[in-house]
């Protein structure tokens, strides 16, 4: 009898311990953090491929407690929808083109601002400088932080002509990519329609758009030398870059522990370092070597012609930029420090 209820205490002993590791286990696997980061761009585009390192850095520091799952080519939210979705903590991180905010946050027209950065290198350098510090504050006041300051180069595409100086998009149907550049260019004659990068395929296609300016990344995963009979690419002159860093909601920041919030910078200020400007700064190559197999006429802009743009470009966007939005003038000044 002794023996039996020996055996029935070894039994329940045993349960128990089995009960209490299972349940370990299980809230184990809850306390995993899991996070979305949504963008606009195809499956493998350079800014696709950022967000997927990321992730895989920080997943090898700290040993898979955060779970950052990817998804590409708008398959979550559509692209201005991202800002809200991150500032409600709806959506946790994207690859965001900051001046898709300035309709909300007018300030951030200045990531996009013609002729105001002058190289890939010099628009990375804007990260510590008073620019670059400023724009974090603003980005974290309205509820997103920058984990990875990111910047591309863009070029002009057309249907139509060659476009090398302002005069030329007179009459044309174009879209600009960032609210000064829109203002820029009516002001030289064109007309605007808004839409996101990943729109223009079908645009062209259909004759809603007869030219337009975009990343040199996005003019290739698009596949927009299919449409395009003439390009104005970026070498050693670009009048268009703009900030599209990798962002996360300050409300799934503010969740995170403190160890997960230092590898998350840390990892972002590394890639920084030695994979966005080398990665990046293939687009362009990338960009002439495909148009020019498509048989698209290339331009590359000349040093006049970016000073024909400059000329214009400060009498129009520049200063409706410093008339109109809060802190412009500033903020205006701070950028073109930055190129010094």
């Amino acid at each position: 009898m002794a023996r039996t209820h020996g055996t029935r205490r070894w039994r329940w002993a045993t349960a128990l311990v089995v009960g209490v590791s299972l349940a370990c286990g299980v809230g184990a696997a809850q306390a995993k953090t899991r996070l979305k980061a949504s963008h606009q761009f195809a499956e493998g585009d350079v800014r696709d491929r950022m967000v997927r390192v990321f992730a895989e850095r920080v997943n090898e520091r700290l040993g898979g407690q955060v779970d950052i799952r990817v998804y590409p080519a708008k398959s979550l939210y559509k692209p201005k929808a991202q800002w809200d979705a991150m500032r409600q903590g709806a959506l946790d991180m994207s690859v965001f083109p900051l001046d898709y905010a300035s309709g909300k946050v007018p300030q951030l027209s200045i990531t996009l601002m013609p002729c105001s950065v002058s190289s890939m290198e010099q628009a990375m350098s804007w990260r510590d400088k008073p620019i670059g510090r400023r724009l974090a504050q603003i980005l974290e006041e309205n509820g997103v932080k920058v984990l990875v300051w990111a910047w591309l180069d863009g070029g002009i595409g057309s249907t139509v002509r060659q476009i090398r100086v302002p005069a030329d998009v007179k009459g044309l149907k174009m879209r600009a990519a960032g609210k000064k550049f829109e203002y820029m260019l009516r002001e030289a004659g064109a007309s605007i329609t808004s839409m996101p990068s990943s729109e223009l395929y079908q645009a062209l296609s259909t004759g809603v758009l007869n030219a337009c300016l975009t990343s040199t990344a996005s003019f290739v995963s698009y596949r927009l030398y299919e449409q395009l009979k003439y390009m104005n690419a970026p070498r050693d002159y670009a009048i268009w870059y703009m900030a599209e860093p990798l962002v996360i909601s300050m409300k799934t920041w503010n969740r995170l522990t403190p160890e997960q919030q230092r590898v998350f910078e840390e990892v972002g200020r590394q890639m920084e370092k030695d994979w966005v400007l080398p990665q990046f700064s293939k687009a362009k190559q990338v960009l002439a070597e495909k148009f020019s197999e498509a048989g698209v006429k290339l331009h590359f802009m000349t040093e006049a012609e970016f000073n024909e743009w400059l000329a214009f470009a400060q009498k129009t966007a520049w200063k409706n930029f410093a008339e109109t939005v809060p802190e412009g003038k500033e903020l205006l000044r701070m950028a073109l420090d930055a190129m010094k």
